[in-house]
């Protein structure tokens, strides 16, 4: 799934929304085609009334959605991520990680990435198996993320996956 020389594919964005269509749709095409995914893929859902969308993470292995937004109130503004919402999402995450998995898909190296925890033990458990990683990773946390994964990654803006629509999603990771 993965250039073999880079066995994390980042796909680099600036606009989360695009991306996490994107994301929902080129794993319901991989699933399709037959690939063993594993991870979590986010869902946004719009609250009326409220400044700030619910975030859910969908497992890929089990379908399973887990609420990982803290609900602060209709004026929240920052990020309303409960961590450990998302260690809980991640930990069952993990139980479905084999070396029989294809390829593993993670929704965003976030801030909680970026400051040493969130998907980072999903990532090396992945590395370890050797599972290859595609992962997002938003303009803004790029430099983190370049400091965690070193010479492990190449880098795929989003905008040329979405001109490329004749490349099956498989075939964009190859």
């Amino acid at each position: 799934m993965t250039h073999p020389d880079f066995p994390i594919t980042a796909i680099v964005y600036s606009n989360g929304s695009e991306f996490e269509t994107f994301l929902l749709e080129a794993t319901a095409t991989m699933a399709g085609e037959g690939m063993r995914l594993a991870g979590l893929v986010q869902h946004s859902r719009s609250k009326p009334g409220r400044t700030r969308c619910d975030m859910h993470l969908r497992d890929l292995s089990t379908g399973k959605l887990y609420g990982i937004s803290e609900d602060r109130g209709p004026h929240a503004r920052g990020c309303v991520l409960d961590t450990d919402r998302l260690l809980h999402a991640c930990a069952a995450a993990e139980l479905a990680l084999s070396s029989q998995t294809d390829l593993l898909v993670l929704c965003k190296f976030g801030k909680t990435e970026a400051e040493g925890g969130g998907f980072r033990s999903l990532i090396v458990k992945a590395l370890e198996l050797p599972v290859p990683v595609l992962i997002g990773v938003p303009m803004i946390n790029l430099a983190p993320f370049r400091a965690f994964a070193d010479m492990l990654a190449r880098e795929i803006a989003l905008p040329e996956l979405i001109c490329d629509r004749s490349a099956t999603p498989a075939r964009a990771f190859a």
